[in-house]
């Protein structure tokens, strides 16, 4: 074997050789650049993927934000509203005629009234005798889309002895407005 080796490279002059191993040298360093880019290829595929699944969220988070800013500068106007300076009293008998209970309700009482962080918090409590079940849908509903912000806070009711198809509610409405300043 050491015959055959040595009897080849006498053959080849220097030359040669040097060529020879230039060029299994160029192929050796071709082949080890090409597996260090094409594993930083590939590490950047992940990486993409990773930046696309993030740029999914913040769509997704931008998303969210708006519908809940949406939500908050609705409410804010209408915890802004004119209507909101007014007494809950007052604006509960409007609903109450609007609705056609007036006559059904039988007290209003004011709660404590609270500020907190800039907005007024003033209750009331309605009770109401003797209303079927449309009329206080639609008294909830009222009270729900006012133009002034109002919140139930408080609901019970009872069906009546005398008439199962009637209803005694007693509801804790809150009207809330901002403070100027």
């Amino acid at each position: 074997m050491k015959m055959i080796f040595k009897r080849f490279i006498t053959e080849f002059d220097r030359r040669r050789l040097f060529v020879l191993l230039g060029g299994i040298s160029f192929v050796i360093v071709l082949l080890l650049t090409g597996d260090i880019v094409l594993k930083k290829y590939r590490g950047l595929e992940k990486s993409i993927l990773v930046k696309k699944k993030e740029m999914l969220n913040f769509v997704r988070l931008k998303e969210e934000y708006l519908r809940k800013k949406d939500m908050y500068d609705y409410i804010e106007r209408r915890a802004l509203s004119p209507r909101g300076m007014e007494s809950p009293i007052t604006i509960l008998e409007g609903i109450g005629i609007m609705t056609g209970i007036k006559e059904k309700i039988i007290m209003l009482k004011p709660l404590e009234e609270k500020v907190e962080k800039e907005y007024l918090k003033r209750g009331v409590n309605v009770k109401v005798d003797g209303i079927d079940l449309n009329q206080l849908i639609n008294f909830l509903y009222k009270i729900e889309n006012n133009k002034a912000l109002l919140l139930v806070k408080g609901f019970s009711m009872k069906s009546r002895f005398d008439n199962p198809n009637l209803l005694d509610v007693d509801i804790s409405v809150a009207v809330i407005s901002k403070v100027s300043g």
